[in-house]
């Protein structure tokens, strides 16, 4: 049977041509080098030395064979470098997507900080994509996870998720738009025209039909629905009195506008992704964290027995 260790002697005896001095090499005795040799001439069907009390020379077997297993070694070598080189950058690195819009970054923080209490030498990366851009780098494996809402999930086999964290609905309104008043609520905006950010590289009837959609979920039957062309083009919309907008207390726009902010009632999950044949040890730790969490906060949301009488 042919193995490592039986090509290292064939290739040390054909160059020293002396078994004392291969055994030296190679860290055995001369009886094994010998032993080794002769059951590696029987595997390979032919005599590779011809061996006299005198000297040791490569029969023509022997030297088509050393020519062969020498080029094999340094491919070999070649070879193994640029796994470990290769292994070694997937190990020692953790690359997160996340939408460019997203506030998220105390759930991040908790989980990177977890991470390098666990794995040091991991280099953490975070970058934040349109929800087209950060599909196409996590498809082509140029990002380890992304992060984004469960209604854009990138599709395929072998893609595994998990929940991030359930984040409010609202619908935002102009200030000065005539339906705001002290008591009002989001029954008093269902019919008002619907504005729509489209998705990135998203066609017109795609985007219409995602905010039809939504509005069924929602029970909104409005005048009109808009199809803004980004997410800030929506919010414009909006700031200029041309229709209302859902979104989530998530959005850094939604946080730091002056839109009137109204309680939908219902959540949009947020949901990590990650490849189910991934290689780095860093992507399980970060999802055993981000899991843990959102299992705490769950756990905090159930309302708690009363206390027995």
């Amino acid at each position: 049977m042919i193995n490592e260790t039986a090509v290292r002697c064939f290739l040390s005896l054909a160059d020293t041509l002396s078994f004392s001095n291969t055994a030296k090499q190679v860290y055995l005795t001369q009886q094994s080098v010998s032993k080794i040799v002769s059951n590696f001439e029987a595997d390979l069907g032919f005599r590779l030395f011809v061996r006299t009390h005198q000297h040791v020379s490569l029969t023509k077997a022997g030297e088509i064979f050393y020519d062969m297993f020498s080029r094999f070694s340094t491919e070999f070598e070649a070879v193994s470098q640029n796994v470990l080189e290769y292994y070694e950058g997937i190990f020692s690195s953790l690359r997160v997507g996340y939408l460019e819009w997203l506030e998220i970054s105390d759930r991040v923080a908790s989980a990177v900080k977890q991470l390098r209490t666990e794995r040091p030498s991991v280099r953490y990366t975070g970058e934040r994509h349109s929800q087209f851009d950060l599909i196409e780098l996590f498809m082509a494996r140029k990002l380890d996870i992304i992060i984004t809402y469960s209604e854009f999930a990138p599709r395929g086999a072998g893609i595994n998720k998990c929940k991030v964290l359930d984040t409010p609905l609202v619908l935002l309104v102009a200030p000065d738009n005539p339906a705001v008043a002290p008591g009002a609520t989001v029954d008093d905006f269902r019919n008002e025209p619907f504005i729509k950010a489209a998705g990135s590289h998203e066609t017109h009837t795609a985007s219409r039909n995602r905010a039809k959609r939504q509005c069924r979920e929602l029970g909104f039957a409005p005048s009109e629905i808009i199809i803004s062309p980004n997410l800030e083009s929506a919010y414009l919309a909006t700031e200029l009195g041309q229709g209302v907008l859902v979104s989530t207390m998530l959005s850094r726009m939604s946080l730091h506008s002056e839109l009137i902010c109204y309680e939908i009632g219902k959540t949009e999950q947020l949901q990590c992704f990650w490849h189910e044949d991934t290689e780095n040890p860093a992507v399980e730790s970060f999802i055993s964290y981000i899991e843990r969490a959102a299992a705490r906060e769950s756990a905090q949301a159930r309302p708690r027995p009363a206390p027995s009488r």
